[in-house]
């Protein structure tokens, strides 16, 4: 990863310090900022969602219609249980102690695949810091089918892809649990994300995960349901295939759409600030709406999320609408669309870089 510097401007530098002294009046309880009543209950009913749809997959009467939905609920629930407990441990605003974070953080993604420790070290280390700059946020890395920044080269394929875009979504959880989790903890162009952390914690953490994993949504349910080892392999590859849209739906647009910027620096200098640059390439959807906050773990808040990060989502209600007065006021941009208007210009931005060469 390149690092990069950002602006150190005066007015720019204001904004934030402002909205850092609103935001804290609100939220004038040091506690608040970590897991309160709400973010608990929630996590526990998508935890018990989740395991009383699994356990009931080994029930001798159910069909293969049954199977197949119940483990779907499994799957889906699962990764909600991700974005409303993982999320949030990944940032250490759960709990205070950082131990208790990681074990919650381990728990939250057992049914999505996905390595909770490697995950957890690129989003921090790379993608929360530079969003959207081309190598130094891997959520943007160039990959074989999408072009996704104008920052990537442009192929004639990519004119296809507001078309096969969906097929290619429906592959992402796959596609990390079984290539993008291993290049991450094997390839050395990856070292930086690991300073810190020796091998010996690295692979043994990624090895208990993975057996974890697979004895949860593979292993037990072949060997202790009564359907085939191949039903069982196509449930898990369907379901999985559509819990990926789900993923993709509520994220991809926070920072792919029409709007977003894709900075690319002068030298090794970034135009705006950190705080400012959250703005340009951040998108909300359904900031407003509880239900919005509640399925997506506060992903749909994705402006609050980014400028504070140390805070827990349950509290980004009390803070959208001062980050909406505040940009107003410096006259800054403040993204905010309905799920189906951010989807729709995800695909308008997909359309735009399928036809630029």
């Amino acid at each position: 990863m390149k690092a990069k510097y950002f602006n150190k401007s005066e007015d720019e530098k204001l904004f934030f310090l402002s909205l850092k002294e609103r935001v804290y009046a609100k939220l004038n309880n040091e506690t608040i900022h970590y897991g309160t009543r709400q973010f608990w209950v929630k996590g526990i009913f998508w935890s018990l969602v989740c395991y009383l749809s699994y356990s009931s997959l080994f029930i001798n009467t159910i069909t293969k219609v049954e199977f197949w939905f119940l483990y779907l609920i499994f799957q889906l629930s699962g990764l909600l249980i991700g974005f409303s407990l993982g999320h949030d441990a990944s940032h250490n605003t759960a709990f205070k102690s950082k131990r208790k974070n990681s074990v919650l953080h381990f728990y939250s993604f057992l049914t999505v695949g996905i390595d909770p420790m490697l995950w957890g070290l690129r989003h921090i280390r790379s993608h929360h810091l530079y969003a959207n700059v081309e190598g130094s946020d891997i959520d943007i890395d160039k990959n074989p089918f999408l072009r996704l920044s104008p920052t990537h080269a442009w192929q004639p394929k990519h004119q296809f892809q507001v078309f096969y875009a969906p097929l290619v979504y429906m592959f992402t959880l796959l596609h990390s649990v079984f290539v993008s989790d291993w290049v991450y903890l094997f390839s050395k162009e990856y070292h930086w994300m690991k300073k810190g952390f020796s091998k010996t914690e690295l692979y043994g953490r990624f090895l208990l995960y993975k057996i974890f994993y697979f004895s949860l949504v593979l292993i037990l349910p072949i060997y202790c349901s009564t359907f085939s080892w191949s039903f069982v392999l196509i449930s898990y590859l369907t379901a999985s295939a559509f819990t990926s849209l789900i993923f993709i739906i509520m994220l991809v647009g926070t920072h792919f759409f029409e709007e977003a910027n894709y900075p690319e620096p002068v030298g090794e200098n970034l135009e705006h600030s950190w705080a400012v640059h959250q703005l340009y390439t951040s998108c909300d959807w359904n900031a407003d709406k509880s239900w919005a906050r509640f399925f997506s773990g506060g992903s749909n808040c994705h402006a609050a999320h980014h400028l504070f990060p140390n805070i827990c989502h349950v509290n980004y209600k009390e803070i959208n609408q001062i980050i909406k007065e505040t940009t107003n006021e410096y006259n800054l941009p403040y993204h905010h669309k309905t799920l189906t208007g951010m989807m729709f210009s995800h695909f308008k931005h997909l359309y735009r870089m399928g036809q630029l060469k």
